[in-house]
């Protein structure tokens, strides 16, 4: 991948990076790149990369917003605003009906809610990327469910705090402090809560891609009683939760310079690659000329086989991605995957010891999740949730699972798979133990 960067040079707030190395791949140039420099593709691509030359995506979904791109398919939106116990205001998206039903007809209808959560670095847009009839939010409308989406604190959606601004120097540090440890604390129940109060619904079923899944395993070790009489069934795509095999370019490299989380730090970023549509229209002109491109950007997030995914509906994903987190997200993930230890975030030994009671953070304990109904799926050419870290997940959810099944699939490819046909097993024994 190293062939696509010649070069980084750049000098801004004081620091500069010159020639790096053989070990710092492509994603860590990216992630400096969209922190600090102009955030172009032209910038990251090797020197002489036509990039203008090339036509755009298949249709025009990779620049449209989530609520168009329902709108002219025939869907019923809505947008919602949840705040948070720590003043966060969430953005949720709902599609409450079956294309061609108006949100009168489906709303009256009390349908199953179901309630989405992306992965990270990810937004609701990705549950609508793949075709109409492949589209995890669509067949699950078309299903009959009333389908809520959920934005993590930090994406493009849900930038907002009742005090705090993201991008105000004296301001961010503290707005950018949390990562999937918080979201779990407070967004899970937050979302939730907000679901089951506007549809009246006394319980609801879950499904999550990636940190998503993260969120909710964590919640469940924190509270499994509250999660147990709110939640029906929880759909696992792609789970992640240690990292003992993980390779993932962006995480293992992270992983290898914790030092320059820090650097990053001290030049007062927080935030880790924001949505930016000049960036994301260009990568999508790049994803429909040159589709490698595209495939290695998923890759490094990840992708064993990059033939898996389908290679016509990259370039409208990459128009949507990515859609900004924290640091810390990223910083917690680089910790878990060191320690091989599915764990808290560290704090170091003095700020554990008055947080947590112990030098060492502790690990969220599986045993404290029983009684649930579980669907997980995995992926055998996952490089960030690979097999041997699924097959450990699994373990540890023993009884709680109702279904689990290893797919020819990688990460991405949960959404936006060649084959798609995984999807019938979930949707099937989702149905077998759906709720009303």
């Amino acid at each position: 991948m190293n062939r696509f960067i010649k070069r980084l040079q750049w000098s801004q707030a004081g620091g500069w990076i010159s020639g790096l190395g053989g070990d710092i791949t492509i994603v860590l140039v990216v992630l400096v790149a969209t922190a600090f420099a102009e955030r172009t593709v032209e910038g990251y691509l090797k020197e002489g990369f036509d990039a203008g030359s090339l036509k755009g995506p298949e249709d025009d979904d990779h620049k449209k917003p989530f609520n168009i791109i329902c709108k002219e398919k025939g869907y019923p939106f809505e947008t919602h605003k949840v705040l948070t116990e720590d003043r966060y205001w969430l953005t949720l998206f709902r599609i409450p009906g079956a294309k061609g039903e108006t949100r009168e007809e489906a709303i009256a209808q009390r349908k199953p809610a179901i309630f989405l959560q992306h992965g990270i670095l990810d937004s609701a847009d990705t549950w609508i990327m793949h075709y109409e009839d492949e589209a995890p939010a669509f067949v699950l409308a078309n299903a009959g469910y009333d389908v809520w989406l959920g934005n993590t604190r930090g994406n493009k959606y849900s930038r907002e705090h009742q005090t705090l601004n993201p991008d105000y120097s004296d301001e961010k540090e503290e707005f950018w402090d949390f990562s999937f440890q918080e979201m779990a604390q407070y967004d899970v129940p937050a979302n939730i809560d907000y679901i089951r109060e506007e549809t009246g619904k006394w319980r609801i079923g879950v499904m999550a891609h990636s940190q998503g899944t993260t969120q909710m395993y964590i919640r469940m070790t924190q509270d499994n009683s509250w999660w147990k009489w709110r939640v029906a069934v929880f759909v696992s795509l792609a789970g992640v939760a240690r990292l003992d095999h993980c390779g993932s370019s962006l995480l293992t490299t992270l992983a290898q310079h914790e030092s320059l989380i820090e650097n990053i730090k001290r030049l007062g970023v927080y935030e880790m690659f924001p949505a930016d549509y000049l960036q994301s229209a260009a990568f999508s002109r790049i994803c429909k000329g040159f589709p490698i491109v595209c495939k290695l950007a998923i890759q490094l997030v990840a992708n064993e086989n990059k033939e898996l995914d389908e290679e016509k509906r990259l370039a409208t994903f990459m128009g949507h991605y990515p859609s900004g987190c924290s640091l810390k997200s990223l910083h917690h993930f680089s910790q878990i995957l060191n320690s091989k230890r599915f764990q808290n975030f560290d704090y170091g030994k003095e700020k554990n010891l008055e947080i947590y009671g112990d030098e060492i953070p502790p690990e969220y304990d599986f045993s404290n999740i029983y009684g649930n109904k579980i669907i997980q799926v995995y992926g055998t050419a996952d490089l960030l949730a690979t097999p041997e870290d699924s097959l450990w997940l699994k373990e540890q959810l023993g009884d709680n699972l109702i279904f689990s099944q290893e797919y020819d699939l990688g990460h991405m490819s949960f959404l936006l798979a060649a084959n798609m046909t995984f999807f019938d097993d979930v949707m099937e024994v989702l149905q077998e133990n759906t709720w009303w």
